[in-house]
């Protein structure tokens, strides 16, 4: 039976139970992985840059140092901010594999795989890129003028009677424009993935358009999946928690003590203790309830065989992660099917599936027509 949207809240109420998909979570998970990697890549080479010990800085942060780090060099500056840029971008990417995913779900077609989701996702990468790189182009573009325009201030006599003169009109409209296209690139990690448009210069439209248009709506909904995502991401870190403590316990039955002492040593290489760890198996910050991960970091080995065990373990603890930006990803697609409703009365359950074409079917027989004649011998 196919998805019958209502076009209302219902619709972005379920997507945490539509996010828990295995599919869903793999493509955002693995291109979360991919982003954890390159982040880590360019922010440890611009801390080598910097003369830091890369020792002393993975045994404090591991494969997750997430830091305001400070650099005297333009260059590791440069290095780390291409990193957290590339980071977000791949990670949109993922996102963008899930919008996908649920939005082809919405037009009827459940077989679209997980292969087909990343490819899609490679394809559009540049679209994402394009249009993030527009909207940045085009706020330095009035950084420029306004430079201009206070070089203005410097002519002699009348440069400040200009400068009063056209404080408010254009100035400060054009300023407010701008502070609200900066408002809006801040929020395009979340809404522009669900854009599923092939040209960039279109998506920067319905990413505008949504906003100004349907901004009560559209915040209500962003609002209930930034806490759906962490609620329901800590009720999932539960679960992977308790999974982990099973396999553990269980194999021990057979394996004894050193099974524990595998895993140990698999989380002694990972920031169990650090705040961003906390944080993930907390149900919401500023909240005290949660699991404490800090006593399964000790008492581990350092043997070859437990930095395997802790790459699986860190798989499965960016799964949580993964999980909660594939419920972001699909609760944003469905509020986009609604608000496009809504501002445009536009169904996006009739349009037809790009990954799908049905069955040829042979049409029906006349039965009512006689056969006819054959020749006679």
């Amino acid at each position: 039976m196919d998805y019958v949207p209502r076009y209302d809240f219902r619709d972005v109420l379920w997507a945490p139970a539509k996010a828990l998909q295995a599919k869903r979570i793999f493509v955002a998970t693995v291109f979360l992985l991919i982003g954890i990697v390159l982040y880590d890549i360019f922010t440890y080479i611009a801390l080598a840059i910097e003369g830091e010990s890369l020792t002393v800085v993975y045994d404090a942060f591991g494969l997750l140092p997430f830091a305001p780090f400070i650099f005297h060099s333009y260059w590791a500056q440069g290095l780390f901010i291409a990193g957290i840029v590339v980071a977000a971008l791949t990670t949109m990417a993922g996102m963008f594999g899930v919008c996908a995913i649920e939005t082809e779900y919405i037009r009827g077609n459940r077989f679209f795989s997980t292969m087909q989701a990343i490819r899609f996702s490679l394809k559009r990468a540049g679209q994402i890129v394009v249009s993030e790189l527009s909207i940045v182009a085009f706020v330095c573009f009035v950084i420029v003028l306004f430079i201009l325009f206070g070089l203005v201030t410097r002519i002699p006599v009348i440069g400040d009677w200009i400068f009063a003169v056209v404080l408010v009109f254009p100035a400060f409209f054009i300023a407010i424009f701008t502070v609200f296209i900066i408002f809006v690139f801040t929020l395009s990690f979340l809404l522009l993935p669900a854009e599923r448009h092939g040209e960039a210069f279109t998506s920067i439209l319905e990413l505008f358009s949504t906003i100004i248009r349907q901004p009560v709506r559209w915040v209500l909904f962003t609002a209930y999946a930034l806490v759906a995502a962490k609620v329901c991401s800590f009720v999932y870190a539960y679960f992977v928690y308790r999974s982990v403590q099973f396999i553990g316990r269980a194999t021990a039955l057979g394996g004894g003590d050193k099974i524990n002492g595998l895993i140990r040593s698999g989380l002694g290489h990972l920031p169990v203790r650090s705040e961003f760890a906390r944080e993930i198996f907390n149900i919401f910050p500023g909240i005290g309830f949660g699991l404490d991960t800090s006593s399964w970091g000790r008492g581990g080995g350092f043997e070859p065989v437990g930095y395997l065990v802790s790459m699986m373990i860190f798989v499965l603890f960016a799964s949580i992660i993964g999980y909660a930006l594939a419920v972001i990803a699909t609760a944003q697609t469905r509020s986009y099917m609604v608000i496009r409703y809504h501002k445009d009365a536009h169904k996006m359950a009739d349009e037809d599936p790009l990954f799908f074409e049905p069955e040829h079917v042979n049409p029906p027989l006349d039965t009512d027509t006689p056969p006819p004649d054959l020749p006679e011998d």
